[in-house]
């Protein structure tokens, strides 16, 4: 929930009571919601000075409520073949973002720089489609200003006998539903591990699936990830070599 008057907290306690399964987030509550909510505390004045990355936009539907913020720069990425698809929906939105066609994990680090860095990227339905999960998500934390935001979203194991462990299931040769990108589905808390890994140490949990679609809740994990000043990657052979250079994710 995105506000914090009068007919915001009134939203939150509806939600509350109509179910108590649910995680309700809120911007900026004041102390008659703090029992109920989990609060973020966003200057949602500033939103006309965030910059904004959507990673895999799909229909359209996430990029039109990110357009709405009126945010300073929005850029859109997305693969080759939905440009045409996507072209015939970003001319509605309220402001023209930056277009890029491609694979942000093939961007070389010029066309990285020159895009710059952004305070909200939007990664859902995407990191489950890519086997390198890790680099890709670290990729994302170096693209994230401090007190940057990720708020990602992904498809997860399938075995019943895998949900509640550190792991990811490999699809290969076999894909995942014959598809040509699903190799590799992690688990929720292997996702939670690659963001820790990153360097993402503030990560809030959404049980928006228990309240949206409650039959997909055991496959899908989302959260919101939050790049703070204090936050550090972790290093390889940190035990073993002075001054280890050597972030996770970040090789060649």
């Amino acid at each position: 929930i995105i506000g914090s008057g009068a007919r915001e907290h009134t939203f939150a306690w509806k939600i509350h009571n109509s179910t108590h399964d649910v995680n309700i987030f809120m911007t900026n509550p004041n102390a008659g919601c703090l029992e109920i909510v989990t609060p973020l505390f966003i200057d949602t004045s500033n939103f006309e000075n965030f910059r904004i990355l959507e990673i895999g936009p799909r229909d359209g539907e996430d990029s039109q409520r990110l357009a709405s913020l009126n945010p300073k720069d929005f850029f859109i990425i997305d693969l080759p073949n939905r440009t045409k698809n996507n072209l015939d929906w970003i001319k509605n939105l309220n402001i023209t973002p930056d277009y890029l066609e491609g694979n942000l994990m093939y961007f070389s680090d010029e066309d990285l720089s020159k895009i710059g860095k952004f305070d909200l990227i939007w990664f859902t339905g995407v990191l489950y489609h890519n086997p390198e999960q890790l680099r890709f998500i670290k990729k994302l934390y170096n693209l994230l200003n401090d007190k940057g935001y990720l708020v990602l979203e992904s498809s997860t194991v399938r075995s019943f006998s895998l949900r509640n462990k550190n792991v990811v299931q490999i699809h290969y040769p076999n894909t995942f539903r014959d598809t040509d990108t699903i190799t590799h589905l992690p688990s929720k808390k292997a996702i939670k591990s690659w963001l820790r890994m990153s360097g993402f140490f503030q990560i809030i949990d959404s049980k928006c699936f228990n309240f949206e679609n409650y039959n997909i809740k055991n496959t899908r994990y989302a959260c919101i990830a939050i790049k703070t000043k204090d936050s550090k990657p972790k290093k390889y052979y940190s035990k073993v070599v002075n001054n280890s250079n050597y972030e996770i994710g970040d090789s060649n």
